[in-house]
């Protein structure tokens, strides 16, 4: 398996209003950077890459790529409704100095696994890029068999895989499938076993919570790596206590905009980037901005000499 790190699927400051913040947007490059994180994904879900424009887009990654300056990789979200859009969106990002697409199933319509192979083969014919599969059943609607995935990892242009499924089973079933192939990064997306996939020879992860504490994410990366078996089970234990929260507050309060309530307090409070959350969704509930506090320290005390 192909080594990947820590991929982390950036936020995207703005205003209320929907105006993008470029300063936020820097501020949280940094903060990555800092942590020692090894790439970043611009457009993604957590980033709210679907809801933005293509010009919007590509004035996040040009702004990400110039903060990088060439440290780490950047890969950008081509997620769209139609194979045309997703291909026009893959040129931009190109264009916009991205290193990598990333496309889920098109959302909206129902597929098959053979109509989405074909989806996704087309897609990594025309690319300019290379392509990175990414798996959300959530969101996509369609969760991609085992067999298709392996399918489609022999394409010459498809490079790697993101399972957010929350399916461990068939990942290490796709591990043990893929281990020979030191050209191709096979992905954890689900934060409760980052420590787990990475023992069994992951390529690294992409996780949203990795906002809330960068330090705590990139020092479980290193642990793991290391053969650090207790370090890394004590750091997955204080992520896995915050992923209990995260289930809570979703059950209480299912919208997406939980999550952007939920990051954008953590991120306020660590001191990374003023907002990210949009007129649309509300006014953060007084039980979410405890969550967040109670998460923040969680991880916090996690690592305590820093």
């Amino acid at each position: 398996m192909k080594e990947c790190g820590i991929l982390v699927p950036i936020v995207t400051p703005c205003r209320p209003s929907g105006e993008l913040d470029m300063e936020g947007l820097r501020q949280v490059c940094q903060d990555m950077l800092s942590a020692g994180c090894h790439s970043l994904f611009v457009g993604s879900s957590t980033g709210r890459g679907p809801w933005l424009s293509r010009e919007e887009r590509v004035k996040i990654c040009q702004a990400v790529v110039a903060q990088v300056d060439g440290k780490v990789p950047v890969v950008a979200g081509c997620i769209s409704l139609g194979l045309d859009d997703m291909i026009e969106n893959a040129q931009a990002m190109k264009a916009a100095g991205a290193q990598a697409a990333v496309v889920t199933a098109p959302v909206y319509f129902k597929y098959s696994q053979a109509e989405l192979a074909r989806i996704f083969l087309d897609f990594a014919d025309a690319s300019p890029l290379p392509v990175m599969l990414y798996d959300i059943p959530d969101f996509a609607g369609i969760k991609m068999s085992q067999e298709i995935i392996l399918e489609l990892a022999r394409h010459e242009n498809i490079i790697g895989f993101k399972d957010s499924t929350d399916d461990f089973p068939r990942f290490q079933a796709l591990l043990a499938a893929l281990q020979a192939r030191s050209d191709f990064y096979l992905l954890q997306g689900k934060e409760r076993w980052l420590a787990d996939s990475l023992r069994q020879g992951a390529s690294g992860f992409v996780v949203s919570m990795t906002h809330l504490d960068p330090l705590l994410f990139s020092t479980l990366y290193q642990a793991a790596r290391s053969g650090n078996v207790e370090q890394a089970d004590v750091l997955q234990a204080a992520i896995s206590r915050v992923m209990v929260l995260v289930a809570q507050m979703f059950s209480r309060r299912p919208e997406t905009s939980t999550l952007f309530h939920f990051l954008n307090q953590v991120l306020r409070l660590r001191g990374v980037c003023e907002n990210i959350v949009l007129e649309q969704d509300g006014e953060c509930p007084a039980w979410l901005v405890e969550t967040a506090a109670q998460a923040r320290e969680i991880c916090a005390a996690a690592i305590p000499a820093r």
